[in-house]
């Protein structure tokens, strides 16, 4: 990829590059795509439900996340036309995302209590939160596009002074360390016995009722994949100095922590939470970040003759 960028850089009698060094930051999110929500749970005490609920967990109520991100880094630009230009970097990213959801609603039949009665569980896990701090290695490769009308103007004339620059591309994310905090403030079980036509939600020794929750720590790791997309205004700050300054948007395309989680389906009873983790609830996540960023970059002017000449396939 390198060579193939290099070549293309050499067709230009006088190709531009760029050596940079930026930094920025904002707000960072999850996104997720929550499975469809089933109408049919009835809440404890009252007569059993008129359409049952699919096993596993079929209702999640009240999903939020947010929090701030940051990274810094250097990089390189090879300009193969005056307005268009090859970007590639390394750096390093901070990320800190705190995630809460009200309740999670959770569907398990055919059970055997034991007097050998069969029941189907319902069970409610309320206030999950969790909270995330990620140390990562990005990667940027990323075509510039910017409004000078020729790369004298840019890097000769005076009298330009500043123009507009947008950038789009793909951002390899290798995880340094991330550690991780989650938190299930109740559980909550009630059990409907169709023999027996009766509910029970109040028997503790039976895992039925309600029990505090618990907390865990840890440590996950994940390469990720991130569209990338940049947009603000060039700036010259001196002969062959440049100020970027800018809005960045950046999009996960796989989901990180898809490994790392366990379904809330092997947390029904009290026992269960003593090995407590990150909760599986949603069907895919994205990782978005979104922030303003600077970059100050310093030109160098090569002839043709003086670039590394490469052969062509």
């Amino acid at each position: 990829m390198i060579l193939l960028i290099m070549s293309a850089l050499s067709v230009s009698a006088k190709t531009p590059y760029e050596f940079s060094i930026y930094g920025g930051g904002g707000y960072s999110t999850f996104l997720y795509r929550l499975p469809a929500n089933s109408s049919g749970f009835t809440p404890i005490g009252e007569s059993p439900v008129i359409t049952t609920p699919p096993n596993g967990l079929y209702a999640i109520y009240g999903v939020s996340s947010s929090g701030i991100s940051g990274d810094l880094g250097v990089s390189f630009t090879g300009f193969v036309a005056p307005q268009f230009g090859f970007h590639v970097g390394i750096g390093l990213g901070l990320c800190n995302v705190g995630v809460n959801v009200d309740s999670l609603k959770t569907y398990t039949s055919d059970l055997i209590d034991s007097n050998n009665r069969d029941f189907n569980m319902y069970t409610n896990l309320f206030d999950y939160s969790e909270t995330l701090r990620m140390i990562n290695l990005s990667i940027p490769l990323m075509l510039q596009f910017q409004t000078a009308p020729n790369q004298q103007s840019w890097n000769r004339k005076p009298d330009i002074s500043h123009g507009v620059y947008a950038m789009i591309g793909i951002k390899l994310s290798v995880l340094l360390n991330n550690t991780y905090e989650s938190n299930i403030a109740t559980l909550q079980n009630s059990a409907y016995y169709p023999g027996l036509d009766n509910w029970a939600a109040t028997q503790e020794f039976a895992d039925l009722g309600e029990f505090k929750g618990k907390s865990a720590k840890g440590d996950i790791g994940f390469v990720q994949a991130i569209f990338v997309a940049e947009l603000g205004m060039k700036w010259r700050v001196a002969d062959n100095m440049y100020l970027y300054t800018g809005a960045y948007f950046d999009y996960g395309l796989n989901d990180p922590l898809k490994n790392s989680r366990k379904p809330t389906s092997d947390y029904i009873f009290a026992d269960d939470l003593r090995d407590f983790a990150l909760l599986d609830f949603s069907e895919k996540t994205h990782l978005i970040t979104m922030g303003v960023k600077m970059r100050l970059s310093f030109v160098k002017v090569f002839n043709q003759l003086s670039c590394p000449q490469f052969s062509r396939f």
